[in-house]
């Protein structure tokens, strides 16, 4: 089985990336395995028992399972914010292998990177505070709710929120920036902007990174969120940055 691992941080696309890579039915199923938030969900979903010291053995075989879908290629997102704790309760389950690179590798079959950023991180915290507030994350390209809920109350525009958000994002660059470094990995770079402008190009570009094939052309199953209100708050913080 090969694999591939989806380095993200919040806002930069990943979501509508891994609905692509799902839909085209060749590269597995990536989601969010190792979100500490997901990872109860997941267990119960797959009657799988965790330890009193956390996710084991049996874990990490169903979301090989899962994560693989079928198709013979394994596929995986994760945040920066999420990848300290993976690696670490990885190391605790596995120590005699060397590196990180290499227990992925070992125990999932990931031989490959995709990273995922954001140029405009300004405008990536906006996003991620609008979505914070509103509580409605994701929707479907058909206008329904994927994730979250129909906000309940408008926005409130809060400088700090953006500030400590932007100052949050900068830290998971950073993070994946080092380690990339460190593990001596070359991923294939994509931006959000790129990403939003051509989906399905790009998802094609993925899967000739990671060696599948797919003969039919996924259709893009969710709506970008962003509205008039993300460039006027954006426009409004970068005014108090000059």
């Amino acid at each position: 089985m090969s694999g591939y691992l989806l380095c993200g941080s919040p806002r930069s696309g990943s979501t509508l990336l891994c609905d692509l890579l799902a839909r085209s039915r060749v590269a597995g199923r990536p989601e969010s395995y190792f979100r500490p938030a997901s990872i109860p969900d997941y267990s119960m979903a797959w009657g799988v028992e965790r330890g009193a010291d956390g996710w084991g053995h049996s874990y990490i075989e169903s979301v090989r399972h899962n994560g693989e879908a079928g198709t013979g290629c394994f596929g995986m997102r994760i945040m920066w914010s999420d990848m300290p704790a993976f690696l670490e309760r990885l190391a605790i389950l596995y120590p005699a292998v060397s590196s990180d690179r290499e227990r992925l590798r070992s125990q999932f079959g990931v031989g490959y990177f995709v990273r995922l950023s954001r140029n405009d991180k300004v405008a990536q915290a906006v996003s991620l505070v609008i979505a914070a507030q509103t509580g409605l994350w994701h929707r479907n390209a058909d206008g329904t709710v994927r994730q979250g809920s129909e906000p309940a109350e408008p926005p409130r525009y809060d400088s700090g929120q953006i500030a400590a958000e932007l100052e949050m994002l900068e830290n998971e660059a950073r993070g994946w920036d080092t380690w990339f470094s460190a593990q001596s990995i070359a991923p294939l770079d994509l931006t959000y902007e790129s990403l939003s402008r051509e989906p399905v190009e790009q998802t094609m570009a993925v899967l000739s990174h990671i060696g599948s094939k797919s003969d039919m052309v996924p259709a893009v199953g969710t709506a970008k969120l962003a509205t008039s209100l993300n460039d006027e708050w954006g426009d409004r913080y970068r005014a108090t940055l000059k």
